[in-house]
């Protein structure tokens, strides 16, 4: 479980704690039978560790003390378990975890899944169930567009060690390679692959940022077991701090065998020309990296 969600879980639990006490409080000041019946199971189970009552004679007090605390609440118009103490999640009582082995709690993963969405500002709109093929003005691109979906498809079924780790998306823009890259990404979070997506613009801004806090800001983009990293070219070429960077993320997510998607509208001469040899080969290397080039009109001056 990650620090950010474990956060959550203990602010979830505060949160409730909170809510209890409240609820616990008002009766209290309605019904002061109410402050009675919260410290009356500590003496009967004390009673009951001295000796001066028997167990089953304590258990039959407690649950004569929890039918009269129903009562009261119900003759107050309250739900009978309305001073129960309160869980989100009944299952896992708010701890993300469940079972001696401590296995994620289902709620745990779903909430894991929506902070990786808006972590990495993944759109839920473009999925592959949302693709459509009707946006295709021909034929031959619509059969390019329904052969890209079933690839990506693939790749996605074979997280978090496809064959080929890397996979780089080229064309020029509105060909669908960023909406692909999405759906990749929502595909892989729903399967459970902790995900980073980010334009090549935003990393190089957070790894800016980081360096003058003075914050590992890269490491995100080295460890997520999925990156999808959009719109490389568009990004600010920072003197030792750009190449560098995506040099880094390329050559250590390589040695890690950690795939990587890599979304460009340059093609393989001008990744070389802007990255160099160096960057470029790795990227393109094919050992290591599916090569798809999209072709045809722009999507989005279709659907206007």
């Amino acid at each position: 479980m990650t620090n950010e969600l474990k956060r959550y879980y203990s602010d979830l639990r505060d949160k409730n704690y909170r809510i209890w006490q409240k609820r616990v409080a008002d009766c209290e000041e309605k019904n002061a039978r109410f402050r009675a019946l919260r410290e009356e199971p500590c003496r009967v189970m004390q009673q009951a560790a001295d000796g001066k009552i028997s167990y089953p004679t304590a258990a039959s007090r407690l649950g004569q003390i929890d039918a009269e605390r129903k009562t009261l609440l119900i003759s107050m118009g309250l739900p009978s378990d309305y001073l129960d103490m309160i869980y989100t999640c009944p299952i896992c009582k708010d701890k993300g975890v469940v079972g001696e082995t401590g296995k994620p709690c289902a709620c745990a993963l779903k909430k894991e899944q929506e902070m990786m969405r808006t972590a990495s500002r993944i759109n839920d709109r473009e999925t592959f169930a949302q693709f459509n093929e009707a946006i295709y003005p021909t034929e031959e691109q619509k059969k390019q567009g329904l052969g890209m979906k079933r690839f990506c498809e693939r790749y996605v079924a074979a997280l978090p060690r496809p064959e080929k780790p890397n996979l780089l998306i080229l064309g020029q823009s509105g060909l669908g390679k960023s909406f692909f890259g999405n759906a990749i990404a929502c595909a892989a979070i729903e399967k459970g692959v902790r995900t980073v997506k980010a334009t090549a613009y935003q990393c190089i801004q957070d790894i800016l940022s980081g360096i003058e806090s003075r914050e590992d800001a890269i490491n995100p983009f080295l460890s997520a077991e999925l990156l999808i990293l959009d719109d490389l070219g568009t990004e600010a070429m920072v003197p030792n701090v750009t190449i560098e960077t995506i040099f880094r993320i390329i050559n250590e997510r390589a040695a890690a065998q950690l795939p990587t998607v890599f979304i460009s509208n340059l093609d393989r001469s001008e990744l070389s020309e802007r990255y160099g040899e160096r960057v470029a080969s790795r990227m393109i290397d094919g050992a290591l990296t599916s090569i798809v080039a999209l072709r045809g009109d722009n999507l989005r001056t279709r659907t206007r």
